[in-house]
């Protein structure tokens, strides 16, 4: 199928991104919707700093995994330059993300290993909820492992930090999708109390294609590398 062809289909294709920081990646999609997803320039601002980080990382903590897009972008890049991956998806509404495991069995990502968690990620664990130090906690065998941690819960950012103190005083990477200038700031408290370099990146329009259809004005909270911190 052509690109053309996959732009202007009619119902979710699985199909591979065209450029940008997860170039290659292979998922299912909705053209309708997702047109700059398969071009790779979905919040394209985010491609600079995705591409500096990720040839080191080795795990993805996927909180708001929705359609899957980093996902898969992640796991991707991970085989790429590390041979392998592991990713950790929280997706509560897994049960309508019906394309969202499926790319999980296939070839190209079978020296990925995917866990889906059909739950929220907030400040207390009951059963629908799990907090990200638990999660982490639980899965010893990816600590040592140079992590990014990417955050998109829809003005939820907040609650997910406060569950995770422990993980934030790691050396991983993180990007936080910001849902409107009132939590920007305790957000920002977060990462300065686990004494985090951070950089906040606004939301731009693409030079070409304009703004992106957003209903609440968005940045982007990205970790910076820090000398004093290391995974021993």
């Amino acid at each position: 199928m052509s690109l053309f062809d996959c732009l202007t289909s009619k119902q979710p294709v699985a199909i591979s991104i065209f450029s940008g920081a997860f170039r290659g990646a292979t998922l299912v999609l909705d053209p309708a919707h997702s047109k700059r997803k398969i071009l790779g320039l979905y919040e394209h601002i985010l491609n600079p700093w995705l591409q500096d980080i990720l040839p080191t990382v080795e795990v993805l903590w996927d909180v708001g995994a929705n359609d899957g897009y980093f996902t898969y972008g992640c796991a991707h890049t991970m085989q790429k330059y590390q041979g392998c991956g592991y990713v950790v998806a929280f997706e509560p509404g897994l049960a309508d993300q019906l394309g969202l495991m499926q790319p999980a069995e296939w070839l190209q990502y079978q020296a990925t290993t995917f866990e889906f968690v059909p739950q929220f990620v907030g400040t207390s664990c009951d059963g629908q909820t799990v907090t990200l130090d638990q999660a982490w906690g639980d899965r010893p065998s990816l600590q040592a492992k140079r992590s990014l941690v990417k955050v998109d819960v829809e003005g939820a950012e907040v609650e997910v930090l406060q569950g995770a103190a422990s993980l934030l005083q790691a050396p991983h990477h993180w990007v936080v999708e910001v849902h409107g200038d009132h939590l920007l700031e305790p957000v920002l408290q977060h990462f300065a109390n686990a004494q985090r370099a951070v950089e906040v990146i606004p939301y731009r329009p693409h030079w070409l294609l304009g703004s992106e259809a957003r209903t609440i004005k968005t940045s982007w909270i990205v970790t910076q590398p820090d000398s004093s911190k290391s995974i021993s």
